[in-house]
């Protein structure tokens, strides 16, 4: 059984489709993920992201109802890494 997830719109551009099929134990760390969405750190001279602020994630977590493991975080930590990648790569375009 599969769950759809709606992309954010940073994400879409990436995507040929705005809706991912996701395994369910993707589901939960990609809808946490989502929801991190207004969570970022940014650089204060220049605006750049810096990473998620880890100590929104409990807290969000825990209003969705996900309980976190150290699997999940590993698991946000990658999407985290992915997510800065492409921010860095959008940044550098002319």
């Amino acid at each position: 059984m599969t769950e759809a997830a709606t992309l954010p719109d940073w994400m879409q551009e990436r995507r040929d489709a705005t809706v991912l099929e996701l395994a369910p134990d993707e589901a939960s760390a990609f809808a946490l993920f989502a929801a991190l969405g207004t969570q970022w750190r940014h650089h204060a001279m220049t605006g750049i992201r810096l990473g998620l602020d880890y100590t929104a994630i409990p807290a969000t977590a825990a209003m969705m109802a996900i309980d976190m493991t150290p699997g999940l975080l590993v698991d946000l930590r990658v999407m985290e890494h992915e997510a800065l990648a492409v921010f860095a790569e959008r940044s550098a375009r002319p």
